[in-house]
Order: structure tokens, then C-alpha cells, then sequence
């Protein structure tokens, strides 16, 4: 089942449910407490790197920094026979990424709830001068209830403070423009973010064809209009608005606060 001979004494790995570039997340119980996590293992290939040991601790003590509803909660940190390993709450549900396989795209008033939940989240992180800076559809889990919940701070900084990741950014679709130009990373980027998730839901596809890296042509295609009503012609008029405005070029031209975000999405739920 894993590639792991289960070096963890009050762990018992149970299945596989995920895994990124620095590592592998299971399913797991806890022995003597029978409380069922998420297991977060850094690949034994980056062990030895103490910059990605690092990386995976500032990830433990920054979810460990935040409390709320809509972002996973943070247990226990460790090593065992040479695996560094983070503890989580295990979210019974599914990323929006694996959803949007399985459906195709969202409806509006499913939208605007996951937007609601992941906002309040990056609104309780940027009241801690934290920076999540890689929002896309696979960092964020719905539970059964449809409780949006935002996961894989493994990018994130804490504002104005140092970065030590060597990666020049995420994933190219969600990325926002400025960071392209190496500009310092603000709470407006995850704003930027968002709304590419948001279009991707609404309409199936990411908002850009971006399978390139150049990073001159993806400066470029981040240039180009959007086309959600055309893509996405049920949409109302306000919703189009608003994620137009999450993902203007400029980040002086998106909305400035959280506050006013939430607002926007709120008064736009209530037609519904």
C-alpha cells in the first residue's frame, strides 16, 4: 500500500491520499487514541536537505499559528527512523481539483460558498501576517457537509518576513502577475489566486493556456481579457465582475481588504 515500512510507533498508515512535490500525505490512526489524521511525510529523497526539513517545520508552526473553521487544523510534528512527518486534521471529503474531474464545473451559489470559506480563511491568516501564495483548486478540500476547508501551507511566509524557498512560484494557472516580475509577495496575490480558482470552477477550465515555461510569455498571457461570461454564460453579471476585478494585472485594482471581499460575495449570495 505505501512505500513506507511503517517506521511510526503511534502511527498506523491506512492509505494514501495525496502527495506533492515534497511529499506523500496518508491517512492514518493514531494507536493508543484511535483519532483517525493526516500524515504528512517529507519524501525520503529531501530528508537529507535541510532546507526542505525546514520548509515542512515553518509549515507545521504557521497552520499551528491559525484557528479556524476553514483551514485545517495542525497536531503534532516529528521524526522517526529518519522521516520527518506533520500530523493533521484528516478532512473527510474531497479537493475542489478532484471535484471539478468528477462534475465538470460548479454552479454559481455552490461557487460562492466555497469562495466565502476559503476567503474567511485567507482573512484569518492575513490578520496573522500569513501568506498562503499557492491558492489553487488542489489546496482546497470540501468536506460532505460542504464546508470549504484550505489545506498545504507548505509555500506560505509570513508577511514581510524572510523566504527561504528556492521555488519561483506555484502552479502557473492561479500564479498572480506581479510575482513574475519577482515583486514581494502581499495578501493580493492570494486575492488574485482565489478568482483564478473561482473561474476554473465556474467554468471548467483555467483561465489561461499556460503551458509554458517562459516566463515572458507568461507575463504575456496574463495580459489577455477574460472571457467568463462567454465561458460561463449562465454567470451572473456581478459575480463575472468581481472575479474580474480579483484578477486585474494591476493589484492596486483588486479589492483592497478582505472585509470588503467578503462583503462583495456575501451580497451577491443573498440573490440566491
Amino acid at each position: 500500500m505505501t512505500n513506507f515500512d511503517q517506521p511510526f510507533p503511534d502511527y498506523e498508515l491506512l492509505d494514501r491520499v495525496g502527495g506533492g512535490a515534497m511529499g506523500t500525505v496518508f491517512k492514518a490512526r493514531h494507536k493508543r487514541l484511535g483519532r483517525i489524521v493526516a500524515l504528512k511525510i517529507l519524501k525520503p529523497s529531501l530528508a537529507r536537505d535541510k532546507r526542505y526539513v525546514e520548509r515542512l517545520r515553518r509549515e507545521a508552526r504557521i497552520v499551528a499559528s491559525l484557528s479556524n473553521p476553514h483551514i485545517v487544523t495542525g497536531y503534532d510534528l516529528g521524526e522517526e527512523g529518519g522521516y520527518h512527518f506533520f500530523v493533521m486534521e484528516f478532512v473527510e471529503g474531497k479537493s475542489l481539483r478532484q471535484l471539478l474531474v468528477e462534475w465538470g464545473m460548479f454552479a454559481e451559489e455552490y461557487v460562492l460558498r466555497v469562495a466565502r470559506g476559503v476567503a474567511e480563511a485567507l482573512d484569518h491568516a492575513y490578520q496573522r501576517d500569513v501568506i498562503h501564495r499557492d491558492i489553487k483548486p488542489g489546496n482546497m478540500l470540501v468536506t460532505r457537509e460542504g464546508t470549504s476547508k484550505l489545506v498545504d501551507f507548505g509555500l506560505a511566509v509570513q508577511q514581510g518576513g524572510d523566504d527561504e524557498s528556492e521555488d519561483l512560484w506555484a502552479t502557473p494557472y492561479y500564479v498572480p502577475p506581479e510575482k513574475l516580475d519577482g515583486e514581494t509577495d502581499t495578501y493580493l496575490g492570494d486575492i488574485y489566486s482565489l478568482g483564478a480558482t473561482l473561474y476554473h470552477a465556474l467554468t471548467g477550465k483555467p483561465p489561461f493556456e499556460a503551458n509554458t515555461s517562459s516566463l515572458e510569455a507568461l507575463k504575456q498571457i496574463k495580459t489577455a481579457d477574460l472571457n467568463l461570461k462567454v465561458e460561463a454564460p449562465t454567470s451572473s453579471k456581478a459575480i463575472v465582475k468581481l472575479i474580474g476585478r480579483m484578477m486585474a494585472y494591476r493589484p492596486e485594482a483588486r479589492p483592497q481588504s478582505y472585509d470588503l471581499l467578503l462583503a462583495e460575495i456575501i451580497d451577491i449570495e443573498k440573490k440566491f
